[in-house]
């Protein structure tokens, strides 16, 4: 009698492990997706807007999509550097709908406490794929350049 009350009593723990545990997977994902939806309809046609200015890899014309403050701490030099690397993959050739990744409310950045939203996408560039990561500043529901970066074989060479 013992021995099925433990059995008893055991299987009523698992359950209720397995259903908090699938009720903490699917809370995530239904925070995650309202997260990005929250974002979607301004985020990703701005994403989808500057991709093509920033796959010029003119440091001027990528500078003007810059949050100011953060463009004030990177060097021309160092800049321009980048950039020459990152031209190695040449011109854009096509690239996937924005992909949300994450969004940093009151988040600290160099300018204070902000909203920093960031999405991957991946591209074809001329000489090959990459993946392109792109932070925004979002100040007063508009969207600034905040950082980004880019991954590729292309430039390992």
């Amino acid at each position: 009698m013992e021995t099925k009350k433990s059995l008893r009593t055991f299987f009523i723990l698992l359950i209720i492990w397995f259903v908090t545990i699938t009720t903490v997977i699917i809370g995530s994902i239904v925070y995650d997706r309202y997260q990005a939806s929250e974002y979607s309809d301004t985020a990703v046609p701005y994403v989808e807007k500057i991709i093509p200015i920033v796959s010029t890899w003119e440091p001027k014309a990528i500078r003007e999509l810059m949050v100011p403050e953060v463009s004030a701490e990177i060097s021309e030099d160092k800049f321009a550097q980048t950039m020459a690397l990152f031209s190695k993959l040449g011109a854009l050739q096509s690239m996937e709908e924005p992909q949300f990744e994450d969004v940093d409310t009151g988040g600290k950045t160099v300018i204070g406490m902000q909203t920093i939203l960031e999405y991957k996408i991946d591209a074809k560039y001329e000489n090959g794929e990459a993946l392109l990561n792109i932070k925004l500043l979002s100040r007063d529901g508009v969207f600034e350049l905040y950082s980004f970066n880019v991954g590729s074989e292309v430039l390992l060479d």
